[in-house]
């Protein structure tokens, strides 16, 4: 008979790899493009995952830890768009370095490795705020994309 922590690793590995190999591809396609409008409001979700992606990372919650990824992976891509429609290659790389941290998260679910998980999220973030820094400001009603960015 299996012990719980064997089925939780069964499920935990066959959630991420899932996300992973999600990520590898153009999934956003089927997802409706990012306006202007949409873009902050996406952003403000992608930041609560990614905080749902942590505690689930410090719990060792791997199998949620994954559906945050399912989650991650696809609106990454959204972004990857817009910015490209937009013919912003900073934003653009920034974007796919994002997505290969996603992929670390992944692997690191994969192998139930809470360090490297870690890792990959605050590479995830580190990424997130550089890209934030130079395309984005504040406003008096929030944030917004910079002008010509």
């Amino acid at each position: 008979m299996m012990r719980w922590s064997g089925i939780k690793g069964a499920l935990a590995s066959g959630v991420c790899a899932a996300a992973v190999a999600v990520g590898g591809f153009g999934v956003a396609a089927a997802q409706e493009a990012l306006t202007e409008e949409t873009y902050g409001p996406t952003m403000s979700e992608i930041r609560l995952i990614v905080g749902d992606a942590e505690l689930h990372t410090d719990a060792r919650y791997w199998p949620e830890l994954g559906e945050d990824l399912d989650k991650l992976f696809p609106m990454f891509r959204q972004i990857e768009a817009f910015w490209g429609e937009r013919g912003n290659d900073d934003a653009v790389a920034k974007t796919l370095t994002t997505i290969e941290a996603l992929r670390e998260i992944g692997q690191a679910g994969i192998a139930m490795d809470q360090g490297s998980a870690r890792s990959g999220i605050r590479a995830l973030r580190a990424t997130c705020q550089s890209c934030h820094d130079v395309h984005r400001e504040e406003t008096a009603d929030g944030y917004r994309i910079k002008p010509g960015s």
